[in-house]
Parts: structure tokens; C-alpha cells; sequence
């Protein structure tokens, strides 16, 4: 009997061990779940190889979700930018960021549109992620206003439903974050024009919450820049367009937390 209650305290020990060694990776809501999960899954497999530790993919609903459990602290890690803006600001620590070239908001139609120049949006449908979002939402609308353009704002949930609605001519023009208008382009055949693109952005970040021990955190940030000079990772990389993680920290995200602050004064 007491031989079963040490077996059964093992074995309830070793869940517990196990549930801590998972880390909670939370992402943005760029893309629907499945898409999101297509992407990072075999992202976490490989850090998990390389660091032995394991990895979930967490995201709410919706943008607001997932900033409503990132600002609770339920990611070990995250995905975002959004961590910048003054109400969630000061908690998450940068690590790394997805790839080494800046990204642009962009205000796109799509190529056959009779729409040419900025100002003839007045009144027109434009489709935008969340009123979130950045370079996708707050740098675009800051656009329109200064040129005194009243838009019809339409909340597509995620970039990829408001690239979806320009292409289904659901909408009259999208606002997007440059790389992901490339990238969805590249894979759905999407031809599109700028009319409005704006000054240049760091891609987005992945960063840290303190609890998550000094040792984990540097076996991590290891593994996420060893993996574009990294033969084994090369498939992984094209199949997602991916240029890997570079090197990135707080500093890097000065001019994000400044339009960030702009929008809200």
C-alpha cells in the first residue's frame, strides 16, 4: 500500500514537472489559428530540439484576447508589438526579433481599382486588422487624418481576413503591415498597388516574461538566432518565408512605443 502511494505521488510529481516545463508562447493574431499554428508549430519543434524545452502555441479569440491574457501574464513568451503600447508597456523583456529588415504600413488596393491617389479614399471602405495594431491600423489612420480623409473603417479580425476582403473586392482598400502584404500576395496570387506607405518599423518582437528563468531565456534566445545560419532549419525557413531571428532588445523599439504614445495623445 505504501509502495502504491509512493508510485501514485511520482507519478502525480512528474505531471506537475512536466506541465512547468511547458512555456506558453502567445501570438498576435495576424492570421486564423490554423494558419498560425501551420507556421509556429514546426518553429517550437525545432526549439524544442535544440533547448529541450517544450513549447504551446496561445492566443485568444481575437486581437483583444490576446491582449487581454498577455496584459494578465499568461504568455511565457510572446509574439507582438502590441506590448509596446503605454497600457501594457514595462512587463515583457525583448529577446529577439523576426527578421532583419523593417516593415511599413501600408494603405493597398488592389490593381485593377479605378483608385489612384490617398485622397480619393474619402468616404470608401478600408479594412484594418484591429484598432491594435500598428503599423496596420495606427500609423495608416494617422495617414488619412493628417490629409483629412474620413474613411469607412471596417474591422477585418486579422491582417489575413482584411487581405481576404480586398481580394474578394469586399472592401475598396486594406491597411497592412508590409510583410505580410508581400507574403500573402506571394501565396494567394493577390496583385495589389500602394497608394500610401510609411516610414520604416522594426518586424515584430519576441520577447519575455521575467519569471521565465535567466537559463531558459538565453537557451531560447539561442536557438531562435541559430536557426537561420542553421542547415537543418533551411526547409522550415522557405517554407514559411522566413529569414529567421535576429538579434533585437528594448532599445530597438523606441520609435514603436513613440507612435504608439503619438496615437494616443
Amino acid at each position: 500500500m505504501h509502495l502504491r502511494a509512493a508510485l501514485f505521488l511520482f507519478w502525480i510529481c512528474a505531471l506537475v514537472h512536466a506541465d512547468e516545463a511547458i512555456l506558453s508562447f502567445g501570438i498576435l493574431n495576424q492570421q486564423s489559428p490554423q494558419l498560425t499554428a501551420e507556421r509556429w508549430n514546426p518553429i517550437f519543434r525545432y526549439l524544442s530540439e535544440q533547448t529541450g524545452l517544450r513549447f504551446q502555441l496561445r492566443m485568444g479569440a481575437n486581437v483583444q484576447a490576446t491582449n487581454a491574457m498577455m496584459q494578465a501574464g499568461e504568455f511565457d513568451l510572446l509574439f507582438s508589438n502590441h506590448n509596446f503600447r503605454p497600457e501594457y508597456d514595462g512587463t515583457y523583456r525583448v529577446i529577439a526579433r523576426w527578421g532583419n529588415a523593417p516593415i511599413f504600413g501600408v494603405i493597398a488596393v488592389r490593381d485593377d481599382s479605378p483608385l489612384r491617389q490617398l485622397s480619393e479614399l474619402e468616404g470608401r471602405r478600408v479594412a484594418y486588422p484591429s484598432v491594435h495594431a500598428l503599423v496596420a491600423y495606427a500609423v495608416p489612420k494617422q495617414a488619412l487624418r493628417k490629409a483629412g480623409i474620413h474613411e469607412v473603417e471596417v474591422m477585418a479580425a486579422n491582417q489575413e481576413g482584411g487581405l481576404a476582403q480586398l481580394d474578394s473586392r469586399q472592401v475598396d482598400a486594406v491597411a497592412v503591415n508590409s510583410r505580410y502584404l508581400s507574403q500573402y500576395a506571394a501565396r494567394k496570387g493577390l496583385r495589389y498597388r500602394e497608394l500610401y506607405t510609411s516610414g520604416p518599423y522594426p518586424d515584430l518582437a519576441v520577447s519575455v516574461h521575467p519569471r521565465v528563468p535567466r537559463d531558459k531565456v538565453v537557451a531560447i534566445q539561442q536557438a531562435l538566432l541559430k536557426m537561420r545560419q542553421d542547415p537543418t532549419a533551411a526547409a522550415l525557413l522557405e517554407a514559411n518565408q522566413f529569414p529567421g531571428f535576429f538579434p533585437a532588445g528594448e532599445a530597438d523599439y523606441l520609435s514603436v512605443r513613440k507612435a504608439y504614445k503619438l496615437v494616443r495623445d
